[in-house]
């Protein structure tokens, strides 16, 4: 039987290294890691590379203007899913009723039942005992949905579509290059499993995140292989930022 299946957790989650949009001018530069205490192994003191770098950046208030875009983007995103099906669909005229707050999918699953589409709930459990509230869609004769069916789904999507939200601020961009740079980079050299050097500036980091191009990972370097035991070694030893560190 043709299954469509969705689910989304009803618990927020706490997206690692988001914050709300909003630019601002390059923080200032990168304190120096010379002077930076380290354990006899050689690996950097992270809490000393916390106070050394200060109270990392705020989020400022959402840039409407920019999150717009964001909006626009996913919509047409979603209608290239339709395309790529139904290359002659025409594109129905569809506007945000409002976004799924916090996992709730009842709104966008009475659209998609009211146009017709036959859902079935399937929730489920995560790992962490948390629901996830979920549905899924079966054609009766198992196959994938029709025209007809994808344009509702589209229209339902459009109206009642996840949150988007901007990725880190030039200001927060910046303070995480240099967490990256003085602490993650010196102490996976350290611990014999160095990275990729960045091949880009502090300004060019932060001015075309996330799409940099360059992010630091255990073992990169050198194309080393790290068994899972070294590398929960490393990941445990050289932590990435918390979660949510930039509020």
């Amino acid at each position: 039987m043709g299954r469509l299946t969705t689910r989304v957790a009803v618990a927020a989650l706490a997206l690692l290294l988001t914050g709300c949009a909003g630019t601002g001018g390059e923080a200032g530069g990168p304190p120096s890691s010379s002077g930076t205490a380290t354990t006899a192994a050689g690996v950097p003191d992270r809490q000393a590379v916390l106070d050394a770098l200060g109270a990392p950046p705020a989020s400022g208030p959402p840039d409407r203007t920019r999150l717009a875009e964001l909006r626009q983007e996913a919509t047409d995103q979603r209608w290239d899913q339709v395309t790529q099906q139904f290359p002659d669909a025409v594109r129905p005229e569809v506007a945000l009723v409002h976004e799924i707050d916090g996992g709730d999918l009842e709104p966008l699953v009475s659209c998609l039942r009211e146009a017709g589409l036959p859902v079935v709930d399937d929730d489920g459990v995560g790992e962490d005992g948390s629901i996830a509230q979920g549905y899924s869609i079966e054609m009766p004769d198992g196959g994938p949905l029709p025209e007809w069916g994808e344009l509702a789904r589209y229209r339902c999507d459009v109206m009642y579509p996840s949150p988007v939200g901007e990725s880190l601020t030039v200001d927060q961009a910046a303070w995480l290059f240099d967490y990256l740079t003085t602490f993650q980079l010196p102490c996976f050299e350290a611990l014999g499993a160095p990275s990729t050097e960045p091949g880009m500036t502090r300004e060019e980091f932060a001015t075309t995140w996330p799409h940099q191009g360059w992010y630091p990972s255990a073992g990169s370097k050198s194309n080393r292989g790290l068994s899972n035991a070294e590398l929960a070694r490393v990941e445990a030893a050289c932590p990435a930022l918390d979660p949510d560190t930039f509020g």
